[in-house]
């Protein structure tokens, strides 16, 4: 009997059958055949086209924008000093706290002030009475003296007399007007609205005596509030350049003439520019050691939000222009430049080369190169190389 597990052997079993059983050639073909094991003939089967998507160019309106950074500065800064000599009697305020204009902050110790004034108006009056004994000699002397009664000698005598005593009143008038003063210095009010700082200086210490006058505290106000940038001196020519083209009377930071350049404001929080004001001052020179100029800008601020010393982002608008767009993404670049992937009518890819303007979010404009008719790829990119064919997808952009 034929063993199939013949392990000794390394011939295949059917050769082992042919051998022991003698069967003819073409008998042995017909019994081993195997069915629907012909031989097949290979054929190249080409990949299909990649697929990608296509958007045509848009139109929008664009605002042009120069952007910089800068701080928030107050509108007005105050520091409160001590203009006469005295010993501190009271604080009448709360450290931050909102003042208004003319409400009284400090106390100098007031009695030598008040003595000073009193002696200055006794004064006056001393002053006064002499005056007037003067005044009254000076007017019997003129009289006789018209009558021939009395000497012009004694009248040119007693008119000056009495010029002197009113030359004596008038001074002493005026130092009692400079001690009612140096009485009212003594209660330190505050000068224009805002916020207080804490007080520098303690109930019972001797300020304004030094050569300096004793700084006390400091009044802020910030609503409206400012913010200064540096303009780069290309920024600034081509702006000079664009006004003197369309409104030569118009002053530097104006549109026209009394109309500010709107400015828009965002803080270190947000990306958002949703605070605005506009420009109220361009400095008349330029730096020459950083190559800038300084702008400023006002914000209404009546909301307080902002506080002097902020680091924030500002734009100042230049210009509105209708502009074709395209998506950033779908530009690409090489040592020649930019340039963008099209599909033509035959599905097939062709190299666009383009001349791009700024960038607006996720757009960017697009100056030169593209019409509005091409179907420009936007996905599917790394699929994409000149002159393949591509199975295209239109989609449809939106700003």
């Amino acid at each position: 009997m034929i063993n199939p597990t013949d392990r000794g052997s390394t011939f295949p079993l059917h050769a082992k059958l042919l051998r022991r059983l003698r069967l003819p050639c073409a008998v042995a073909a017909f019994i081993f055949a195997i069915p629907g094991c012909k031989p097949k003939t290979n054929t190249f089967a080409p990949p299909p086209p990649p697929e990608v998507t296509t958007a045509h160019p848009i139109h929008h309106s664009i605002t042009h924008y120069l952007e910089y950074t800068g701080t928030t500065e107050a509108y007005q800064s105050v520091d409160l000093r001590a203009r006469v000599s005295g010993f501190l009697e009271s604080i009448n305020f709360k450290p931050g706290a909102t003042v208004k204009k003319g409400d009284l902050l400090f106390v100098i110790d007031k009695r030598p002030y008040e003595a000073v004034v009193n002696q200055a108006q006794a004064q006056v009056s001393a002053d006064k009475a002499s005056y007037e004994a003067a005044e009254s000699d000076a007017r019997i002397a003129e009289e006789l003296a018209s009558q021939r009664a009395g000497s012009e000698i004694d009248k040119i005598t007693k008119i000056g007399k009495r010029d002197s005593a009113k030359a004596a009143v008038e001074a002493s008038e005026a130092a009692l007007e400079n001690a009612k003063l140096n009485l009212e210095w003594c209660e330190v009010r505050s000068p224009i609205d805002g916020r207080i700082t804490k007080n520098y200086v303690d109930v019972g210490n001797l300020v304004g005596a030094a050569s300096m006058p004793t700084v006390l505290a400091t009044v802020v106000s910030s609503a409206p509030i400012y913010v200064s940038v540096d303009a780069s001196e290309s920024d600034l020519l081509m702006v000079r350049k664009e006004r003197m083209a369309e409104t030569p009377t118009a002053e530097p930071g104006q549109m026209a003439s009394g109309e500010w350049r709107p400015v828009d404001l965002a803080t270190a929080d947000t990306n958002e520019f949703n605070i605005h004001g506009h420009i109220d001052y361009v400095d008349p020179a330029l730096n020459p050691q950083s190559g800038t100029i300084r702008v400023r800008a006002v914000f209404p601020n009546e909301d307080h939000l902002l506080l002097p010393g902020l680091f924030v982002r500002v734009r100042i608008f230049l210009n509105t222009y209708e502009a074709m767009l395209v998506p950033d993404t779908a530009l690409l670049s090489d040592q020649s430049g930019r340039y963008a992937l099209v599909v033509t009518e035959k599905n097939t890819v062709e190299l666009r080369r383009v001349k791009i303007g700024r960038l607006d979010g996720t757009m960017r404009v697009v100056l030169d190169g593209l019409s509005d008719g091409d179907q420009v790829i936007i996905n599917g990119l790394q699929r994409a190389r000149p002159d393949i064919t591509v199975k295209a997808t239109a989609q449809e952009i939106h700003y």
